[in-house]
């Protein structure tokens, strides 16, 4: 029976067998048939492998209206410095069709043809834009090993008393030299007995404490986006004899060549004005947490060393 040191340790020892959890028996030897307990020890848990951040195309809207200047140009989009007339909308123009600050035709700048070319300055930029994570939390995976198993096993003990009071001794079954006889406790517990200090083990049961993940991904600010829409030119004031389609957007101005020089420009209208997507960088996705045995399940093993003799 388990002599001196603190705290309460099971009277009857059992046979514990310590080995590489792989290495250890399914089942409990003949002499000790009842497995009372399978615990671990040495704990290999390294962080959560996280798949990388990702972030959807942007989105955003474009309520900007339409490009702040229009003007009409005495000369081409090639040449520099030229005389030029305004062309923009009357104030608060949303882009619809409007007559404001049109142009007969063989209007004379300075003795060149006014309507050379048109050029608008960009389109307002998009607002509210942003870009979602492909997944808030990106999926990953976990791996953890035990290094050390044990398998106690027990049996009824012997009803005699090896010939000495049963107050200090018990009998029982010895399952061969790889087995320890060991008193055990719940919890954290030392010291050991003093019978029974050969070997001092803490094991834990297979699940351990874990609480590892990955950190929320983040996206930056969207890269590459913008708005696009058209500028209409018509002949008439009534934007019914539309002779130009030209690209706008919000990444530059632009100009356009009248064709020919010196035609009627009566009317305008700016539309189809869309957003069109960016990218954003990612980040987060970084492993934390840990895995660590659970201390509070944890069983205290004191062994003695075994009887055997193997020559």
């Amino acid at each position: 029976m388990p002599s001196g040191g603190a705290g309460y340790w099971s009277e009857v020892p059992v046979s514990v067998r310590f080995d590489k959890p792989q290495a250890l028996p399914k089942f409990c030897p003949g002499s000790v048939p009842n497995e009372k307990f399978r615990l671990f020890d040495k704990l290999v848990a390294p962080p959560a492998e996280c798949d990388a951040c990702a972030c959807e195309p942007s989105e955003g809207t474009c309520e900007g209206g339409p490009p702040q200047t229009i003007e009409i140009r005495a000369a081409t989009c090639a040449e520099g410095a030229a005389v030029s007339l305004p062309f923009s909308g009357p104030a608060g123009w949303d882009g619809s069709c409007t007559s404001s600050n049109g142009l007969p035709a063989g209007a004379s700048c300075g003795g060149e043809l006014c309507a050379q070319s048109v050029r608008a300055s960009a389109l307002p930029g998009p607002t509210s834009e942003s870009c979602a994570p492909t997944n808030a939390v990106p999926s990953f995976t976990t791996e953890r090993e035990w290094k050390l198993g044990a398998l106690a096993c027990m049996a009824n003990t012997n009803d005699d008393t090896c010939g000495e009071s049963a107050i200090k001794r018990y009998c029982v079954a010895d399952p061969g030299p790889e087995w320890l006889y060991c008193v055990h406790g719940k919890g954290v517990m030392e010291p050991c007995p003093d019978n029974y200090n050969f070997e001092r083990h803490e094991m834990y049961p297979e699940e351990p404490i874990d609480d590892r993940g990955c950190e929320a991904c983040e996206c930056g600010a969207p890269v590459g986006s913008g708005c696009m829409g058209s500028l209409r030119l018509y002949s008439d004031g009534a934007c019914s004899l539309e002779f130009e389609n030209a690209s706008l957007a919000s990444t530059g101005e632009k100009c356009t060549d009248i064709l020919p020089p010196g035609r009627a420009i009566g009317a305008k209208a700016v539309t189809d004005v869309t957003y069109f997507h960016g990218t954003c960088s990612s980040s987060g996705g970084a492993p934390k947490g840990s895995a660590s045995p659970n201390k509070s399940s944890a069983i205290t093993f004191c062994c003695r060393r075994s009887n055997w003799i193997v020559e």
